[in-house]
């Protein structure tokens, strides 16, 4: 703002404003303009010259070499608190933001905050309504392509991120990085400072507790939310919207968890095992509960099975096999690859469609795991099923899927998927995709 002198008065000149054509904001400079409205015309004029990605500002193109291809870059930022590396000093600035509950960037509508001003302006696009992107599968319109691309990634049950310590899967890199240290390392970065509680995740969720905060109401009937997917949730239930059909008999459901606990219909997996009986497992966690209170009288469901002690919560017993004696063992190490759970259920739309009913009731498909209908299935055929000692599960299904492959598939296809050099999870994605 300049200051002029004029008869030792001083006048001060007000700043030009130039105002946005589109969404009427108003900026002091006029090459500050210019780079906002790349905003609304999508233009990205700085190319990275390595791989081909556009970006809208050069700091950022700068960034994502710094990133991406390591260029330019001397040493990683340390988080002080979880020791999570960031590669420029700026990610690892809002990063720390989420430890200390500073969020800078708040909403002048709604009065929500932020760590990031790219986030606030996201979050502003919802209260303008600029839902211009639409999901083909469900029709549900979103503000930025990102959320769009995870979405789809979503309903097509695309994890591309695999634990390479238990073979879970995810949809995003930070939810295998979270879960990596705070599963398998066991780090609580996230201190409450009211009710100091120690956390491994979820700490804004967490505080809303505390301050009694349900920003998300249904405009159906008034019912509030402390987190956006609860309320997208309950929507569904006015709507009537079933977005996930099962992949194995296309029966719809409002929740992913709902059509993932569905397919274990399908497969026969039980992963809730109660280490007290023999054999006996559950597709449900309440399920395990209910047992252990009626059968074995505690409402303890978790078992401890070196020294018999038993513990409510999972976090509970995970915090304590850390300390008992004799010293746990290893876990059982699985090489990266698809996560078991997609490898039976991709497993069951194979069967379905080169079986007759008929013949998969005879083989109990449905009523038992279907790595043992698999089995039988193969033996049935005169071949040998893979039986090997000492294996993982994994390890396990997928040679017994190889051998039903080289059974099923013509040898024509076969060839090719193996002069392309395709995997058994690939081939399998395909064959019933």
């Amino acid at each position: 703002m300049g200051v002029v002198k004029k008869n030792k008065t001083v006048v001060r000149k007000s700043p030009r404003q130039h105002q946005c054509k589109y969404c009427y904001k108003i900026f002091p400079f006029p090459n500050v303009l210019k780079k906002h409205y790349r905003v609304h015309t999508g233009e990205r004029p700085y190319e990275c010259d390595l791989c081909g990605n556009r970006f809208t500002h050069q700091n950022t193109l700068k960034n994502h070499k710094m990133c991406i291809h390591n260029c330019g870059r001397e040493e990683d930022f340390t988080c002080g608190h979880c020791d999570k590396k960031f590669p420029i000093k700026e990610r690892l600035i809002e990063h720390v933001r989420i430890h200390t509950g500073y969020y800078p960037h708040r909403c002048d509508k709604c009065l929500k905050s932020f760590t990031r001003a790219s986030q606030l302006w996201q979050h502003a696009r919802s209260h303008n309504k600029q839902y211009t992107l639409e999901c083909a599968i469900c029709h549900q319109l979103f503000a930025c392509r990102s959320v769009l691309r995870g979405h789809m990634k979503r309903h097509m049950g695309q994890n591309d991120y695999v634990c390479e310590v238990c073979g879970k899967a995810f949809l995003r890199r930070d939810g295998l990085t979270k879960h990596l240290s705070s599963y398998h390392n066991n780090i609580r970065a996230f201190t409450c400072k009211i009710c100091h509680k120690q956390f491994k995740g979820h700490m804004i969720q967490h505080l809303r507790t505390h301050r009694h905060e349900k920003p998300y109401e249904c405009k159906s009937c008034d019912a509030r939310f402390v987190q956006r997917s609860q309320l997208t949730v309950h929507e569904r239930r006015h709507s009537g919207e079933k977005p996930y059909p099962c992949p194995v008999c296309k029966v719809s459901f409002a929740h992913s968890t709902a059509m993932k606990m569905h397919v274990r219909r399908h497969t026969g997996e039980k992963p809730f095992k109660c280490l007290v009986c023999t054999n006996t497992a559950f597709t449900q966690l309440p399920h395990l509960k209910k047992h252990m209170l009626t059968i074995h009288k505690t409402d303890k469901p978790y078992l401890c099975v070196k020294c018999n002690s038993y513990f409510k919560t999972k976090t509970q017993i995970i915090t304590h096999e850390e300390t008992c004696s004799p010293k746990q063992e290893t876990k059982e190490f699985i090489p990266p690859g698809m996560a078991l759970d997609r490898m039976r259920m991709l497993l069951a739309v194979l069967l379905i469609r080169i079986s007759t009913t008929e013949r998969l009731n005879a083989l109990g498909f449905g009523k038992r795991l279907i790595d043992l209908v698999l089995c039988d299935s193969i033996e049935n055929s005169g071949r040998s099923p893979y039986r090997g000692n000492g294996q993982s599960e994994n390890d396990l299904l997928k040679k017994n899927i190889e051998i039903l492959l080289d059974w099923t598939v013509p040898k024509m296809y076969m060839d090719r998927f193996k002069s392309e050099r395709r995997t058994t999870e690939e081939i399998l994605e395909e064959l019933t995709s």
